[in-house]
């Protein structure tokens, strides 16, 4: 027989809560998902955990417990992720930030944390450019573009403190005031290099021909470059040392994802079209595992736009994603050896719609291929995958299962 392979789609921030306008329905529930009703049919399945029950966590922590690590043992912060998804190796005493290029006004409120979702290359680059390598207070700034408006911010320099407060308000908080890092029992010159160069970023954006630009075509200005998820340096052990002799590929337009795949040592697939938004060319990354499979155990694919739809509360485009998803399935089922291939679906933290932000909420999953052992659900929604035999397991011990399965787990005691 064959060596088993596996495909894992990560549909980021699937999970959600019933909505008065879905009929009272999930959009997964409320989705049209005949391929994937049939895997759960056919299948294991359950409510997972990411982390741990009644734990919100973010994408990067989430997708760290997806491929089997305990972010408790190496986690610094997002920042550090965000720094090496960009491609840049932070040195011992750096501090990395996350951050967003947003919109404010004069007095600092917030009108909008991803300035319209600035997508534009271009627009990025220059805005860009005109901060990058700023200096004060004997602290240097890297800024470095990574999905649509999102960046990584790092400071270099001597003796820095890198558990700096957010800046940024929060999802779903626009109107709010950016938030000054500097706390009156912090005299941690650190924080006050920080907001120096936030306010840099913010004068010379102001007036910068891109945002003259973007207004005169009535679109949000990017001025400011909102902060959170200080870290320091971040390593985290080769995924063959969690499973042994396993080959994994990470299919993702999101760099976040694609740098944690970095750490772990997965190959991973660039592609123009694989983007981090809405608008990502689904087939064309179904097509690519497939390929993938061929030279890898496991192939990993992950598509943000569910996530993006909870955060813009849009309940009807995260079940028309949700369909699109399931054209994937159907596409894998036509393509793959079914005595040897399995096909599993995960999220990394529900994100509901009405939330506008990361829930505790645990996350649709199933385990579909030969041998699984089947339970009683015969559909793919939230409160049907809840009868699985899979349910109230947490992330790393549901990508332990389909290792397990896989054939790349080590075993305890004799």
């Amino acid at each position: 027989m064959s060596k088993a392979r596996g495909i894992l789609l990560i549909s980021d921030g699937l999970g959600d809560r019933p909505i008065a306008d879905l009929n009272g329905l999930t959009p997964l529930e409320y989705a049209n998902t005949p391929t994937m009703d049939l895997l759960c049919k056919e299948g294991a399945t359950g409510l997972v955990h990411p982390y741990k029950p009644g734990c919100r966590v973010g994408t990067d922590w989430g997708h760290i417990c997806l491929f089997g690590y305990n972010p408790d043992d190496y986690y610094t912060g997002r920042g550090a992720v965000e720094a090496f998804s960009a491609g840049l190796d932070m040195k011992k005493g750096d501090v990395a930030f996350r951050g967003n290029l947003g919109t404010v006004d004069n007095e600092l409120f917030v009108l909008d944390r991803r300035a319209g979702r600035i997508n534009d290359k271009d627009e990025i680059e220059s805005l860009i450019s005109s901060v990058d390598g700023y200096e004060v207070d004997g602290c240097k700034f890297k800024v470095l573009s990574l999905t649509e408006h999102r960046v990584a911010v790092v400071m270099s320099g001597n003796d820095l403190y890198w558990n700096i407060a957010d800046t940024d308000p929060g999802t779903a908080c626009e109107g709010s005031k950016i938030i000054c890092p500097i706390k009156e029992d912090n005299i941690q010159r650190s924080a006050k290099a920080l907001w120096k160069f936030q306010l840099y970023v913010k004068e010379i954006w102001d007036n910068h021909p891109v945002n003259k630009s973007r207004k005169e075509r009535g679109q949000l200005p990017a001025n400011f470059i909102i902060t959170r998820g200080s870290a320091a340096a971040m390593e985290l052990p080769s995924i063959e040392s969690i499973f042994p002799k396993v080959k994994v590929s990470v299919i993702a337009g999101d760099e976040t994802i694609t740098g944690i795949g970095k750490m772990c040592n997965f190959d991973y697939v660039v592609d123009e079209s694989f983007t981090g938004g809405f608008e990502t060319n689904y087939m064309g990354k179904a097509e690519k595992a497939i390929e993938e499979l061929k030279n890898h155990d496991l192939v990993i694919v992950h598509i943000k736009g569910t996530d993006l739809c909870g955060h813009d509360n849009k309940p009807l485009l995260k079940a028309e994603i949700i369909q699109k998803i399931d054209e994937m399935y159907k596409y894998w089922m036509s393509k793959i050896d079914k005595d040897n291939t399995y096909l599993a679906l995960v999220s990394d933290h529900s994100t509901p719609c009405h939330v506008r932000d990361h829930s505790s909420d645990p996350v649709p999953a199933f385990l579909w291929g030969p041998n699984v052992r089947v339970d009683e659900c015969i559909k793919c929604g939230e409160r049907d995958v809840a009868k699985g035999i899979l349910n109230g397991y947490t992330g790393s011990q549901f990508m332990s299962t389909i290792m397990d399965y896989l054939g790349h787990t080590k075993k305890y005691g004799a």
